[in-house]
């Protein structure tokens, strides 16, 4: 069976769905106990660069296309109109589509990876383009596509709530963690990444790409209600931009109102206070010692369909005040949880883990054995599955 997969995300700089097309791809590769399987991946002219690609075996082709990968109106013209002749000539037996949206008149059947439906249940927190464009052919694709899956149960229940004739053909995969997450990491590596970006001794981190759902604006509130003593005199470490909203780039001036925690948007992003610095976009590589060294990692989003990045952050070892929108399975039994419209909850479960040696540690090992289970190989074969059954 031949697999075609819609891979025009995988360009510049990398956020969450990014990440977990790529790690899927390399999962995939990695899973190749079917010798009957063989994929072809249609990736922008500024996709993955060839040496990334070497790691694949002969079974896999890559057919790099003549537009730019931020070129979005070629890239839905080309989806809609030349994908589907495409998967023909190249001998295509489905299509899995792994970023919401697929071609709406396909000749072979297709799978549809729906991380989310927030450009329909929260539009204020999508971009006006993502808003037209999902809000339009989000339901045609649920509705063309064979079988759609989607990261979580809560995911699942929207679908099944909006689109109830698709319920019978969706089904739940997780996402994974990459392994090096799960690495411990030496005091000498752990010092370096500290030099590197010149972190201070103790301190918060959020990471989350600048934006109006991951609701920093919560978190800068939250830092002004810790109480004023030592053990919570901690600054506040902002790592994020793969592909920030316009006007969203962190340093913008703004002052946080409370109005900002139930909804409303202003135009502008929050300046970061004398208690807080952003490192900005950092490689993947550090990312998992920043985990490891911090003293909390919070993450108070307004809307999530998985939370990859609690997973991770758990996985590294570090102490989690996540929001009650992460739809996680039993994710209190590893993290504290916050309401994010309140800037008193966010700060209580901060102040928690800030001032109780014995409560961190043992959040840190709850989170490791949380996310030990969670792997892009089950991720992978979770996915081959699917394709099967399509076949079958």
């Amino acid at each position: 069976m031949r697999i075609g997969i819609d891979g025009t995300a995988l360009y510049g700089r990398y956020g969450g769905v990014e990440y977990a097309l790529w790690n899927l791809l390399v999962a995939l590769h990695a899973s190749e106990t079917d010798s009957s399987l063989e994929y072809v991946v249609y990736i922008p002219h500024d996709g993955p660069p060839p040496a990334n690609l070497d790691r694949f075996g002969v079974r896999w082709r890559w057919v790099r296309l003549p537009f730019k990968g931020e070129d979005k109106a070629r890239r839905v013209l080309w989806q809609q109109s030349v994908l589907p002749r495409q998967l023909l000539r190249d001998g295509c037996h489905l299509l899995h589509s792994p970023t919401y949206v697929c071609p709406l008149l396909c000749p072979v059947p297709v799978v549809l990876t729906v991380y989310d439906f927030i450009a329909l249940t929260h539009p204020q927190f999508a971009t006006p383009m993502n808003r037209v464009h999902y809000g339009a052919m989000l339901p045609r694709c649920v509705h063309v596509a064979h079988r759609v899956i989607v990261p979580s149960d809560a995911v699942r229940r929207e679908l099944a709530r909006r689109f109830p004739h698709a319920a019978k053909r969706s089904c739940v995969v997780p996402l994974g963690v990459e392994p090096i997450f799960h690495q411990a990491f030496d005091d000498a590596t752990k010092a370096q990444i500290r030099a590197r970006y010149h972190l201070p001794e103790r301190f918060i981190l959020f990471v989350g790409n600048p934006e109006p759902k991951k609701n920093l604006r919560g978190v800068l509130h939250a830092l002004d209600l810790l109480p004023q003593n030592a053990a919570c005199d901690v600054p506040l470490v902002v790592v994020g931009g793969a592909r920030a909203w316009t006007g969203y780039e962190l340093g913008t001036t703004y002052t946080v109102h409370q109005s900002t925690l139930n909804g409303a948007m202003p135009a502008m992003a929050p300046s970061l206070s004398s208690r807080t610095m952003a490192l900005g976009y950092v490689p993947r590589r550090d990312l998992p010692v920043l985990y490891a060294l911090c003293e909390a990692f919070v993450f108070p989003s307004l809307a999530e369909g998985f939370g990859l990045p609690v997973l991770e952050a758990l996985a590294a070892g570090a102490p989690v005040v996540a929001s009650d929108r992460v739809p996680l399975p039993e994710l209190q039994q590893a993290a504290l949880i916050c309401n994010p419209h309140d800037a008193t909850s966010i700060a209580h479960q901060l102040e928690r883990i800030l001032s109780d040696d014995a409560l961190r540690a043992d959040l840190q090992t709850r989170a490791r054995e949380f996310a030990a289970p969670y792997t892009w190989r089950r991720t992978a074969e979770m996915s081959i599955d699917v394709y099967q059954s399509l076949a079958r």
